[in-house]
């Protein structure tokens, strides 16, 4: 078997999807640089600004930047963050929802004397009196049907209140703890 090489034959190539594929390239290479030089304008922009806020904070330091804070600067920081935060969270809470929801779910002849929260546990102590221990069930039941997670009972006594007219009229005082108000 004889092998010949032909060399007056040559491969055909698409110079026409060749020069279309390079010039595609380019353009990318081109729109890549184009980002580049915005992400680095952009990044001078930023420094520009920091070194402008630290120039601003020397001259208001009087040029005494301390190297580190002390841990009773640090310590104390943390405390009024602490603070603030519980601030927040006790702002955080619409009493007059909470005055609107307890309104409806109050029957009549009961009347609520103390709301004393709890924001940390998120309960609520209502202390008040009722007319009779029936006014006293409703409510319990109106709770309870309520969204609140839980509610107890604490504690009841019999008393006697003023009607107003230089009377006295026997009543129940109570004590109810609702979890998962706030």
């Amino acid at each position: 078997m004889k092998l010949s090489l032909n060399l007056a034959s040559r491969s055909y190539v698409n110079q026409r999807a060749l020069k279309q594929l390079y010039l595609l390239l380019c353009l990318l290479l081109l729109l890549l640089l184009a980002f580049q030089v915005k992400s680095c304008l952009v990044s001078r922009d930023e420094i520009n600004a920091v070194q402008n806020s630290l120039h601003e904070l020397r001259q208001q330091l009087h040029g005494e930047l301390p190297e580190s804070l002390p841990a009773e600067q640090i310590q104390a920081q943390q405390q009024r963050y602490l603070y603030a935060g519980k601030l927040l969270q006790r702002d955080a809470f619409r009493w007059t929802a909470l005055f609107t929801r307890m309104e409806n779910l109050l029957p009549d002849g009961v009347s609520i004397r103390s709301f004393t929260p709890d924001y940390q546990e998120r309960e609520l102590v209502l202390i008040g009196v009722a007319r009779d221990l029936a006014d006293l069930r409703k409510l319990l039941d109106k709770l309870h049907a309520d969204s609140f997670q839980q509610v107890f009972l604490q504690s009841q006594n019999r008393i006697e209140v003023s009607d107003g007219a230089d009377g006295k009229k026997p009543a129940i005082s109570f004590s109810i703890k609702l979890e998962g108000v706030f």
